[in-house]
């Protein structure tokens, strides 16, 4: 389903609706009119009236139309936009990026569609490309030129980071309008600020104000952790403002020097320098007679308890001399331009900020270090030891010692870990300390410090953290953290470079504070993790341990600096990302913003439940849904439900249970009386209207899991007729959990069966997605309904040769119909002639970039249906075409390689990961049904390795990776793709086919059976979409294969082989495979490798001379043939003959047996050469 319209009229563009003939009505603009039709009167009455309210309410609203001129827009110009044949006019204006047509369609405001940039990332590509991703589609554009590119970049850049930015805090400080302007520069909207020199300050200075050191200027962002701001800070900014600030700092400034929005970096660290560090145009003080002074009393000032009243004091004595001082008259042009605003911030849930460095108290301290990285040492093993901290951490046997037992110098410290044990319910034999300090060192090493009490373990992890990181972590350091220290990373946007940064793990959030001054803060969400992966040393090109998560599209990687650090980050952030608590806050999130355990109880049960009868009535195991239920609270990312290993019924109740026990019901206590009132409006317009306002009264998080659970629900109801489970059946049940009510009320089950009745009109559905919907219910009911024969059949488009409408064939596929059963179908209805080629069916994906040859024993519909998945499933088809015989025979041999499948090839990982985005020429081996990366042919060890059970190999590579030659394939794998180059199409099918082979080796081998040519039904149907067909379980339309070489025999058809694979529910078949163990082969055709063969003395000579045999002395091995058609004479002159014969059933098989020598040699020979050609050998005389 595309997500994006074709074209957006906004309602601000709009003058009027009015109704024309034909059930036709106009929407009239300024520039254009446009026409559209009803399907009848009243829809088109409706459309215009409803056009008509929006309208008038726009207007009576006055919300801000699209931005007619690029004034108004962070961004715009033209771009190429891949899939557009024509160039696109983009506009970027938060919170939204528009894209028109061309410019003229941007000034009269009619666009294609808008991208929201909430969510967004941004990825640079080759040449002038550049990608931004969101959480449906990746869009890939082409710049004008390098310069365009970058500036887009940034452009889209800043825009997803303003997304994040609270501005609460800010708009309260900018209240006084001094605010608005940076102190330094000038520069409008300053969003930094230094909280001791109390000052407003815009980014381009912070970065020079952090250059100064703490101990001068103390900087945090205004809209970045807004948490850190207490409401005595806020009140202090408005009340102070810049003015007066700079009628201290700035009193003596002369014009001259002042500097300007525009200034270089170089001229703003001088300027700042002299006016902070040195106080060249600060006025005197009374109080304080050196810099130094005035410094030491602004730190300790913003540290006391009396912050407002001190800072405040502090001013106002410096300014009873301003009108005294002369050397203030020339004074910076605005020193003194906005008027105060000395109004109040609103109480807010704010908290203290900063804590002096320096620090010292009594701990324990651990005298061996841990065996193991967050091993807890016994009380016993501690000494009570004084700690000082100053530039160096420093410990005394008692307080008035003077002479250390050690120290630690801050550059020493890698990471410092913190943590808070919860209390034991059973007394525990060994008594622990439960609040402990780790400090991780260089050389591998730790030191253990143990606390008495939770107060005493955050006074000392916030004053170790601050003496040994930057500033910029400073303010989330005053707050309870796990760990904080540095790490190796690299991001998307510079994903060939490691940076290093000091990162802060807080409760479910890593933030990441870069050590360079031009470094962009960030943070990462670990509950929206959607991958949390460690890649062992050996894995990696340094041979160090590499964690990698993946959040919402954003791909980074981190290191640590030492062996013991990276174990300890690792564990930390695998406790941090795992689910905690009732509530719903709390939960591991899927990429759509929804618990995981929701989206996968979901998943299962749509694909699994839908057909089962009583599905949510019936009650699962209590000792199994308790183990489920602690398995997705521990670690609901991990948990993989199969249908094999659990049971519909455990999962349906962990849905119920989840909702039930959650801190808040989904549709919140505070809400809960007027959903009850809702439920009492007897027009059902007016209450559907009222449910919608509520629906979107509720928080985001709660907002995305109703919509997902009742739309879940809709899908159950539709098949009621399967499941028993009717809409007033699911309210019974649910209402409950979802109301917390333990089953009493009414109303609540009258809001479900509203909700789920009318979950299209409620949540805004559009009937794209209804289709879809009840297009993959059929789907999935029909295919797994393996009790019925014929009416879980399914109609489907296959071609032949290639994708054109003329080479289509529409067919009834069932759930048991295998690859070579469909290839003999197609080919008998298109009426192929027989030739010396095998045909094949593949599965093409992207418009037949990637092309997948499914094995002849895969059942096609299972791979099919998987196209739903995909994010254009209209790209996917299926193609029949024809292989040479020496290139797929190999897949209908019993007989395995007598060495394993090696060479050299070109690879690439999609994603780039550890074997980057280039090409590499390296060595593969397949072994044991995993593919093998070498790092030379003769090593033992390989240096990685992928399973092949589940992946999928797709012959070609994506043009956009721009692979080195045409001769390549994709190895399609859980997480990631393999694309793999070779030197020609013989290597690329010897390759191909192995794994194939390899991932089939424990199937029996392939029957080869000729095809009927006039047996199978010919079914015409067109062109006919993708649609279930219910039918009789009777109508059979497909023979077994048994039938079909019975019939063959009777009329005594010629044609060449092709494979078809007999149905597994025959029980003919199941008894002949008792008797026929090894593989049979039957009227095998004109292989081009016999036809070297010394006749004379070869078999088939043997086989053509043979005369015939009296039925009751010996059986003959053929019968004889009409006069017309000489059969086994010689072999044809012409290898477009072919030498055929009638086909010999099982049956006939027993009571006429062909000579055992003759038949034994017969397969051996046809094995042998077949396996000769798919390894690239030349065959011998037989």
């Amino acid at each position: 389903q595309e997500p994006y319209p074709k074209g957006v009229i906004p309602l601000s563009v709009i003058e009027m609706a009015r109704s024309n003939k034909d059930n036709k009505f106009q929407v009239v603009t300024s520039h254009r009119i446009f026409v559209f039709r009803a399907e009848n009167e009243a829809q088109r009455n409706e459309w215009c009236s409803t056009l008509q309210k929006k309208v008038m309410d726009q207007r009576l609203v006055g919300s801000r139309p699209r931005p007619a001129n690029t004034a108004h827009c962070q961004k715009s110009g033209t771009l190429e936009l891949k899939g557009q044949k024509s160039k696109v006019f983009a506009a970027l204006s938060l919170p939204e990026m528009w894209l028109y047509k061309s410019e003229q369609f941007f000034k009269m405001g009619i666009g294609m569609f808008f991208i929201e940039i909430r969510g967004c990332t941004i990825r640079e590509a080759k040449n002038r490309c550049f990608e931004l991703i969101t959480p449906s589609k990746t869009f890939s554009f082409v710049a004008e030129s390098e310069r365009e590119k970058r500036e887009w970049m940034e452009a889209l850049q800043e825009a997803i980071a303003e997304m994040l930015y609270d501005y609460e805090v800010a708009e309260k400080i900018w209240s006084n309008k001094a605010n608005k302007y940076c102190a330094d520069c000038w520069a409008q909207s300053p969003d930094w600020a230094s909280i001791n020199l109390c000052v407003v300050i815009c980014k381009q200075c912070a970065g020079q104000h952090r250059s100064l050191g703490s101990n001068i200027s103390k900087v945090q962002s205004l809209k970045l952790d807004t948490s850190i701001w207490s409401n005595e800070i806020v009140q202090l900014f408005i009340v102070l403002g810049n003015d007066r600030a700079n009628r201290f700092w700035a009193a003596r400034l002369p014009v001259s020097e002042a500097i300007h929005p525009d200034s270089s970096a170089e001229q703003r660290r001088e300027f700042i320098s002299r006016k902070y560090r040195e106080g060249r145009y600060r006025l005197p003080h009374p109080h304080c007679a050196t810099q130094e002074d005035v410094l030491q009393a602004l730190c300790a000032a913003v540290a006391g308890p009396t912050l407002l009243k001190t800072i405040l004091q502090f001013f106002l004595s410096s300014e009873a001399g301003l009108a005294s001082d002369p050397a203030a008259s020339e004074v910076a042009p605005g020193a003194d331009l906005c008027p105060r605003a000395l109004e109040s911030a609103p109480e807010g849930v704010y908290n203290e900020i900063t804590q002096p460095v320096t620090h010292s108290g009594y701990l324990h301290r651990a005298m061996a270090p841990p065996k193991l990285p967050g091993a807890k040492k016994s009380k016993e093993d501690f000494q009570r030891t004084w700690c000082s901290l100053e530039r160096s951490l420093l410990f005394f046997e008692t307080e008035k010692c003077t002479e250390p037992l050690g120290h630690i110098e801050s550059g020493d410290l890698l990471s410092l870990g913190v943590s808070r044990a919860q209390a034991l319910t059973t007394p525990c034999p060994t008594e622990r300390f439960r609040f402990t300090l780790e400090l991780f060192l260089t050389g591998e090493k730790v030191q253990q410090l143990g606390t008495d009490g939770p107060e005493t373990l955050q006074a000392w992890a916030s004053a170790i953290g601050k003496w040994f990181t930057p500033v910029s972590c400073h303010c989330l350091l005053g707050y309870e953290f796990q760990r904080v220290g540095q790490l190796r990373y690299k991001c998307m946007l510079n994903p060939e470079r490691w940076q290093q940064a000091f990162f802060i793990l807080q409760k479910a959030h890593l933030f990441i504070c870069p050590a360079e001054e031009d470094g962009a803060e960030d943070s990462i969400n670990l509950r929206r993790l959607q991958e949390l992966s460690l890649v062992p040393p050996t894995e990696t090109p340094d041979k160090k341990e590499m964690l990698i998560l993946v959040e919402m599209g954003r791909t980074f990687y981190l290191q640590g600096l030492s062996r013991v650090d990276s174990a300890a980050w690792y564990t930390d952030i695998q406790a941090s990302a795992g689910g905690r608590g009732n509530a719903l806050r709390d939960q591991q999130l899927s990429r759509g913003d929804i618990p995981i355990i929701v989206d996968s109880c979901i998943a299962f049960i749509t694909q699994y439940g839908l057909r089962h009868e009583g599905i949510y009535r019936k009650n699962g195991a209590k000792s199994r849904i308790k183990v489920l239920m602690e398995e997705f609270r521990r670690d609901a990312r991990n948990v993989k439900l199969r249908i094999n290993d659990n049971f519909i019924e455990d999962v349906t109740d962990v849905l119920k249970r989840f909702f039930r026990e959650l801190e808040d019901p989904i549709f919140t206590l505070e809400l809960h009386p007027q959903w009850k009132e809702t439920a009492e409006i007897s027009s059902k317009p007016q209450r559907l209207e009222r449910y919608k306002e509520l629906i979107h009264r509720l928080p985001r998080l709660n907002y995305k899991t109703l919509a997902a659970l009742i739309g879940h629900l809709y899908r159950v109801q539709k098949c009621a007729d399967l499941n028993q489970m009717s809409t007033k059946n699911l309210s019974l049940l649910f209402a409950p959990s979802l109301f917390q009510t333990d089953g009493k009320g009414e109303h609540e089950v009258k809001v479900m069966e509203d909700l789920i009745d009318n979950y299209v009109s409620i949540f805004n559905i559009d009937e794209d997605q209804v289709s879809q919907m009840d297009l993959e219910n059929s789907l999935i009911t029909t295919w797994k309904d393996t009790q019925l024969s014929q009416a879980g059949d399914l109609i489907i488009e296959v071609y032949l040769e290639q994708k054109l409408p003329d080479c289509c064939v529409t067919l009834k596929v069932s759930p048991t119909m295998t690859a070579e059963e469909l290839t003999n179908q197609v080919l008998e209805m298109r009426s192929v002639a027989a030739s010396l080629d095998i045909w094949l069916t593949f599965e093409a994906l992207e418009n037949g970039e990637l092309e997948r040859p499914l094995h002849p024993k895969e059942k096609v519909l299972e791979q099919a249906l998987q196209w739903c998945k995909l994010p254009e499933p209209s790209a996917a088809y299926l193609l029949v075409r024809k292989v040479p015989i020496g290139e797929g025979s190999c897949l209908f041999t019993g007989v395995k390689r007598e060495s394993p499948k090696c060479g050299l090839l070109k690879c690439r990982e999609e994603p780039p990961r550890l074997l980057g985005n280039k090409f590499q020429e390296r060595y593969f081996v397949i072994r044991d049904r995993r593919l093998l990366l070498l790092k030379e042919k003769r090593s033992s060890k390989p240096e990685r390795e992928w399973p092949l059970d589940a992946a999928k190999v797709y012959m070609g590579i994506r043009k956009k990776l721009k692979p080195p030659a045409q001769w390549g394939f994709t190895l399609a794998l859980d997480k990631q793709q393999l694309c793999l180059v070779c030197l020609g199409q013989a290597e690329l099918w010897d390759w191909t086919t192995s794994i194939l082979k390899a991932q089939h080796d424990d199937r029996h081998p392939v029957i080869l059976r000729r095809r009927s040519s006039s047996d199978l039904a010919k079914q015409k149907f067109g062109t006919m979409p993708l649609v279930p067909l219910h039918g009789d379980s009777t109508d059979a339309t497909m023979l077994s294969a048994n039938q079909t070489l019975r019939r063959l025999h009777t009329r005594r058809t010629l044609s060449m082989f092709f494979p078809m694979k007999i149905h597994q529910d025959s029980l003919e078949e199941q008894q002949e495979k008792e008797v026929d163990a090894d593989p049979v082969y039957e009227e095998v055709g004109n292989f081009p490798e016999l036809a070297t063969l010394d006749l004379g003395q070869g078999l088939l000579s043997d086989l053509s001379a043979m005369p015939p045999v009296d039925r009751s002395k010996k059986p003959a091995p053929f019968p004889e043939q009409p006069p017309a058609t000489p059969l086994r004479s010689s072999l044809p002159a012409s290898p477009a003959q072919r030498v055929t014969g009638p086909s010999v059933t099982k049956a006939m098989k027993r009571s006429l047996q062909p000579p055992s020598p003759i038949n034994d040699k017969l397969i051996q020979e046809l094995s042998s050469v077949i396996l000769r050609k798919s390894d690239g050998q030349t065959p011998g005389p037989g």
